[in-house]
C-alpha cells in the first residue's frame, strides 16, 4: 500500500514532466497551473517545492 508520501512524490514527479511538455508548447496558463499542483504534492512530501534541480518557475502570464 502507497502511503501519503509515496503518493504525493510520484504525483509530483509526473506533474513536473507534463508541465515541462506544456511549457515546451507555449501552453503557460497550464504549466502555471501544474506549477501549483507541484509546489501543493511537494509540501505533502515535506519538500520546500522545488524542483530537483533547485530552480522553480512561475509565471504570470495574461491570456
Amino acid at each position: 500500500m502507497e502511503s501519503r508520501t509515496e503518493v504525493a512524490r510520484y504525483t509530483e514527479t509526473m506533474i513536473r514532466e507534463l508541465c515541462r511538455l506544456c511549457r515546451k508548447v507555449e501552453l503557460d496558463d497550464l504549466a502555471f497551473l501544474l506549477e501549483v499542483a507541484a509546489a501543493e504534492a511537494a509540501k505533502a512530501t515535506g519538500r520546500n517545492g522545488s524542483s530537483r534541480d533547485g530552480m522553480h518557475r512561475l509565471h504570470a502570464h495574461s491570456g
